[in-house]
């Protein structure tokens, strides 16, 4: 019988309480946190030292340092194969817009379902994409044009 493999994740967000929070709970539902960071530079350097490089980076939208923007950009220079899940309270247009240019798989809002976050992940795994209901149409409208 064979096991499905543990999803690999690296969590990178600013607010300590909240990494932490995220971090038991995606534990509790089987995933590896691989490591979490504090910002973008954080996240780099500890990617960099890594034994395994993460199947899936949740990042935060607005940090100090180097922000998701940044982040996710500078990771998938590095790192391609990388799947990126913006991780934010802001639904503003273009914040969703620019992380998806910046190469964002998903996007889903800090105010979300726990169960919302595991789908979300789980699909980007899967190579799909995954969007909170409040960012569907501007994601769908992203892509059309």
């Amino acid at each position: 019988m064979s096991k499905e493999p543990t999803i690999k994740i690296a969590f990178i967000d600013d607010h300590d309480l909240l990494r932490k929070g995220i971090c038991d709970f995606l534990i509790g539902y089987g995933f590896e946190v691989l490591f979490e960071a504090e910002n973008g530079k954080s996240a780099i350097d500890k990617i960099a030292l890594c034994e395994y490089v993460p199947d899936l980076c949740i990042v935060d939208v607005n940090m100090p340092v180097m922000n998701g923007f940044e982040t996710t950009k500078k990771l998938l220079e590095i790192y391609p194969q990388l799947k990126i899940l913006a991780f934010s309270v802001n639904d503003d247009e273009m914040d969703v817009i620019k992380m998806l240019e910046c190469g964002a798989n998903g996007y889903v809002l800090k105010g979300a379902d726990p169960d919302e976050l595991k789908k979300a992940v789980e699909t980007l795994f899967n190579g799909g994409q995954y969007f909170s209901a409040g960012i569907v149409e501007i994601a769908q409208d992203y892509y059309k044009n």
